[in-house]
């Protein structure tokens, strides 16, 4: 803490305090999201792509997918809620958005959504039937 008040010193003599106080704020931001993600992500040569996992705290897989050697996405990816329910399956060629995606809701319902080029050609919403086990009691 000593040698953090002893470099906010040193750097109001150089930076005006609007600045450092800005400078101050990304660094902080900067350090918190590396410490966050720093072991909470898996990388794993698989073939000529890179094969990509991103972990929650609690150690259920946030994100899986694979990317090339550009660090662009590729192929499917997939995304989850933390409880491990799956939330998104996506799809990529070479970073941009293609192919019909499904996004999945805790309420059961779904959207569909096509994309080409990196554009949307297409959204449906797909709701769920309600069975009589699912409709509340009157």
């Amino acid at each position: 803490m000593l040698l953090l008040l002893n470099l906010i010193n040193h750097l109001k003599e150089i930076i005006p305090m609007k600045k450092l106080i800005l400078t101050i704020i990304v660094l902080l931001s900067f350090s918190f999201l590396f410490a966050q993600t720093e072991s909470t992500i898996k990388m794993v040569n698989s073939g000529s792509l890179v094969e990509v996992t991103i972990y929650y705290n609690n150690g259920k897989i946030m994100q899986h997918g694979f990317m090339t050697p550009k660090n662009q996405l590729q192929d499917k990816w997939e995304s989850y809620y933390e409880d491990g329910t799956l939330k998104c399956e996506a799809f990529y060629k070479k970073g941009k958005k293609v192919g019909v995606w499904h996004y999945y809701y805790p309420n059961a319902n779904t959207k569909r959504v096509t994309y080409k080029d990196n554009k949307i050609v297409n959204v449906e919403e797909l709701e769920v039937e309600k069975t009589e086990e699912s409709e509340p009691d009157k």
